[in-house]
């Protein structure tokens, strides 16, 4: 975008929150404090840090009425830290490209500031190109600030793009191929994380009566507007105030000082526990409190910054005790964090070679196509939890509770939605994933189903979690099924992963009925999980008999050229990332 290097003596700056809600590391809006401070004078200036709730946005578009609640937590926690520094958030509610320049317009805006969105997510690409056409027509400068990630994703300075000839289709599309690419990017430092803006850096700002009721943080997720043009049934999670209104149960509450104080608690204040920490040996039955930091949700919003994060990784590492064995990426805590910087550069390179490709089958260079099947029966009783597998319906059931689930659940519920046992497309998992989660990405959660469908970057399909077999070595007595499925809760351990070997006075007993409690499973898993391995074999020689076709009446394909996903098999079924 154009650059706002011109000081904004004559008229007030704007700081466009978006994702990035949060005052810490936030270099746009550092640059829109510095350009108020350009002219030396506390007084002739003015800052306007805004919100809009935009309804159609990746964030609100299909979202649960418990992530809708995060996000607005999230907002009023913002604009309390920005009240503290005598400023405030103003929030509008609507279309950004109509209602930013009603804002640039009263409030005499010459210069705007915003975090840049490069994953290429379809509609923030149209969006923020709307409003710089809006912004150019209104005289007003536009410039934004890579900070999503660790290091900018695209062309940019330090960015990874830039690091590989600035070409998208020529970045590694494996995780240690990624990590040898950080390596040699000043020589793998991460840069250090930016300290929040004091209330010295913001301007005074006279008092205005008009404004003060006016611009306030929604109080309701009801008082979000419809999302323009779409329908009841586009939208995924649809509620009214009544359901609104229930008690929910979300694993965090939202806001920048609740993802500072996580990140305090799960690791500044646990050196030897985050210095040997290896995710794929946490536990993903816990009942009690999360084996992980469940730090995922503030950051998909931006309420903490991955470089803090990571700076409290480090610091942390060095405190713990010398005997304290160190985990390495990409099992660690760094790795984490590298992790999902990588799926965000999958995602940007996709969509730099296909606008819009990432997220769905069709011109995905990074997806196999495979011929799933549509049953909207076995779907729904997947997303219900109502699939007879226990160990299953535990998850859904964590999911549709918390808006969380450990990294191994997710593998296993999309497993089996997919190439497992139910044969249904990712596209449809991770569509419901992305109303149902608190900490849905547009990135990471379409690589998760990518990497769990054996669609793209992970190969081995003849390697499938058993919906009965997977947990029972961490949870034999079925502790986090008795939570999740309490209609389960008085069999016996024998039974609890499977209630249909139970006889009828042992199911009687504990209360269960089946076919009336608690489903009979909707498909025998040792039979389909077979066929099932059949079908991507063919889906496989498929896609091998159109690679050769290809080259054959194309020629030899460069290395740059990104036909296909790669060919190369992932050395490990370790998916990491942070939660």
């Amino acid at each position: 975008m154009s650059s706002a290097s011109k000081s904004a003596a004559n008229g007030a700056v704007m700081h466009w929150f978006r994702k990035g809600l949060r005052l810490h590391d936030n270099p746009a809006l550092l640059h829109a404090l510095s350009l108020v401070d350009e002219k030396n004078s506390k007084t002739s200036g003015a800052i306007y840090p805004v919100y809009v709730v935009d309804p159609n946005s990746y964030q609100l578009l299909k979202c649960s009425v418990m992530r809708a609640n995060f996000i607005l937590e999230c907002v009023k926690d913002l604009d309390n830290s920005l009240r503290e520094r005598g400023s405030r958030l103003y929030v509008v509610t609507g279309d950004p490209v109509e209602e930013l320049p009603k804002l640039w317009t009263e409030f005499g805006i010459t210069h705007m500031t915003h975090e840049a969105d490069e994953t290429g997510e379809p509609y923030a690409v149209q969006r923020d190109a709307n409003v710089k056409d809006a912004a150019m027509k209104a005289g007003a400068s536009v410039i934004d600030f890579a900070s999503e990630t660790l290091r900018p994703l695209g062309n940019r300075e330090g960015g990874y793009v830039a690091n590989v000839g600035g070409f998208a289709n020529n970045i590694p599309t494996t995780m240690s191929s990624f990590q040898k690419l950080l390596s040699k990017i000043d020589r793998g430092n991460v840069p250090l994380p930016l300290e929040s803006p004091g209330k010295d850096s913001f301007p005074e700002q006279a008092a205005n009566d008009s404004l003060d009721m006016k611009y306030r943080p929604l109080a309701h997720p009801c008082d979000i507007p419809w999302p323009r043009g779409y329908s009841r049934k586009e939208i995924g999670p649809v509620w009214d105030r009544k359901a609104a209104n229930k008690k929910t149960s979300p694993i965090v509450k939202g806001g920048e000082s609740l993802a500072l104080a996580q990140l305090q608690k799960t690791v500044t204040a646990r050196p030897d526990w985050t210095a040997s920490f290896e995710k794929p040996k946490t536990s993903c039955t816990e009942v009690s409190s999360p084996s992980t930091t469940v730090l995922s949700p503030y950051l998909s919003i931006g309420c903490i910054s991955p470089r803090t994060a990571w700076h409290a990784v480090s610091d942390a590492n060095a405190k713990a005790k010398s005997k304290t064995s160190r985990s390495k990426p990409p099992v660690s805590l760094h790795g984490q964090l590298l992790w999902r910087d990588f799926n965000n550069l999958i995602a940007h390179s996709a969509n730099a070679q296909a606008p819009g490709s990432w997220g769905q089958m069709q011109n995905n260079v990074y997806c196999r196509d495979i011929p799933w099947s549509s049953d909207p029966a076995l779907l729904t009783a997947w997303k219900e939890g109502r699939t007879g597998y226990p160990w299953i319906d535990a998850c859904m059931a964590q999911l549709r509770t918390e808006g969380w689930i450990h990294h191994l659940g997710r593998h296993a519920v999309a497993c089996f939605l997919t190439r497992g046992d139910l044969w249904q497309s990712w596209e449809v998992g991770a569509d419901f994933f992305e109303g149902e989660l608190l900490d849905a990405d547009y990135a990471l959660n379409n690589f998760n189903w990518l990497w769990l469908s054996c669609s793209g970057f992970f190969y081995q399909y003849f390697r499938c979690y058993s919906p009965v077999a997977f947990q029972k070595k961490n949870d034999p007595n079925g502790n986090y099924i008795r939570k999740w499925v309490p209609e389960l809760a008085e069999l016996p351990a024998k039974y609890i992963y499977e209630p249909w070997t139970a006889n009828i006075s042992i199911l009687k007993k504990a209360g269960v009925k089946l076919g009336v409690d608690y489903p009979r499973p909707i498909v025998d898993h040792t039979v389909v999980s077979k066929e099932n391995m059949s079908k991507m074999k063919l889906a496989y020689d498929a896609h091998k008999n159109a690679e050769a076709s290809a080259k054959k009446s194309k020629g030899k394909q460069t290395s740059g050229d990104a036909s296909g996903p790669p060919k190369k098999k992932a050395k490990k079924s370790v998916q990491t990332k942070l939660k």
